[in-house]
């Protein structure tokens, strides 16, 4: 009993250095505040930039894939200071580089959000952005930084990562010694305590005492 006790608190420890053992972030450990410089992100499915100024925020997303036509793209504008959507804004995407646009972005029913028409781009090209917004008496120019155009292959696991998981294999070794070294004294203590036990006294026919209680 005293030994399972004793393992089952050697395991306890094991799982809790390795829960703290540190992890990587699915995004590179980067910080997910707004940001206040342009920033780019892909998931499978879409190309995410944003940028930011005193006045206004500005995120773009549209289609990562190849472009067989033109790429529907969506802008979400919203005030800086309070994040409350932009609405009834005059939004303007200009792109130079890989791909050469620039057109207004039409306002859509939802608030904040306006969408514009990316003519197809090559594969693998990138542009830099900026947006202009005019909200009543308020505009200014949002610089978004390089947008990318073309599918997003699927990302190799990290070396010394264990594929599907994002714990480092560090923190598994780190659990699965320290389980060892635990187990291994547990094993210790309870030997030297099994040695130290005084073997059960037992009564051998001629002893005096059994004798006298037999004849009793």
């Amino acid at each position: 009993m005293m030994h399972k006790k004793h393992l089952a608190c050697a395991v306890a420890l094991a799982i809790a250095i390795y829960a703290s053992a540190p992890r990587a972030s699915a995004h590179g450990g980067e910080d997910h505040a707004a940001p206040a410089a342009p920033t780019a992100a892909s998931t499978g499915t879409e190309h995410v930039v944003s940028g930011e100024t005193a006045v206004f925020s500005v995120v773009i997303k549209y289609p990562a894939k190849e472009a067989e036509g033109p790429l529907p793209a969506r802008l979400y504008v919203a005030r800086a200071d309070s994040s409350a959507p932009v609405e009834g804004a005059r939004v303007r995407l200009e792109l130079k580089g890989g791909l050469t646009f620039a057109a207004d972005a039409g306002k859509t029913a939802a608030a904040g959000v306006y969408e514009v028409a990316l003519p197809a781009a090559p594969e693998g090209a990138t542009a830099n952005g900026v947006v202009s917004v005019e909200a009543g008496d308020a505009f200014d120019l949002v610089l978004v930084g390089d947008l990318r155009f073309g599918a997003i292959a699927p990302a190799a696991a990290p070396t010394g990562m264990t594929p599907g998981r994002e714990v480092p294999l560090g923190g598994l070794a780190a659990a699965a010694g320290a389980l060892a070294v635990l187990s291994g004294g547990i094993g210790y203590a309870l030997g030297r305590r099994s040695r130290r036990r005084p073997p059960a006294a037992t009564r051998r026919p001629e002893d005096p005492s059994a004798l006298a209680q037999g004849a009793s």
